[in-house]
């Protein structure tokens, strides 16, 4: 199944089965659709590998993995200020269905610079944590979940999700026109 906002929805939840309550199911929706649409957008996520193969120039295609590990997200929430009874609970939730949403469903495609046929093996080196906090003050905008704790819970969030999609790797394939010599080069990629 692709990356979307219900499968990473769904991840969450299944993190954190002992959140319970109306706040905690009208969040997980909102942290999905807003993490999913950030990452749809080039440049907000961007994953650059090293490929090897034969020579030429072409497309790649990879599978990502995050590793689960909700630290950078509950570091990030106690620096923000979340510092409630459930908040390391809903920090470790998101934190860990983030990374099973996209270890299980995340993809990447981009181009190979130097390698037309081969393998590819990249890295999350950019994530931007401003634009994930946007995104996510407008999904809880969008689906009514208001109040004066919406920008601490978004900057927390968002600045955690983006350092943790930061360990993020994969490994892919290199296909379109080689010639006769093998090569190394490079990729960039976007999250697909």
């Amino acid at each position: 199944m692709p990356l979307s906002a219900p499968t990473i929805t769904a991840a969450i939840l299944a993190a954190g089965p002992d959140l319970r309550g109306p706040s905690w199911f009208r969040l997980a929706p909102v942290i999905g659709a807003a993490v999913y649409a950030w990452s749809q957008i080039p440049g907000n996520l961007v994953v650059n590998g090293v490929t090897v193969g034969v020579a030429g120039g072409g497309s790649v295609f990879g599978t990502l993995v995050v590793p689960p590990n909700p630290l950078p997200v509950e570091a990030a929430a106690t620096a923000a200020g979340l510092l409630g009874f459930a908040a390391p609970m809903l920090a470790r939730a998101i934190g860990v269905g983030v990374a099973t949403a996209f270890s299980t469903s995340g993809t990447y495609i981009g181009v190979s610079a130097g390698v037309g046929t081969g393998t590819d093996v990249s890295h999350v080196v950019g994530a931007n944590g401003p634009a994930l906090i946007a995104a996510i003050t407008a999904a809880a905008g969008a689906s009514g979940v208001l109040g004066v704790n919406v920008p601490r819970i978004a900057s927390g969030l968002g600045t955690g999700i983006a350092a943790l999609l930061l360990t993020g790797s994969g490994v892919g394939v290199v296909t379109g026109p080689s010639g006769p010599s093998p090569a190394a080069g490079t990729s960039i990629s976007r999250v697909f």
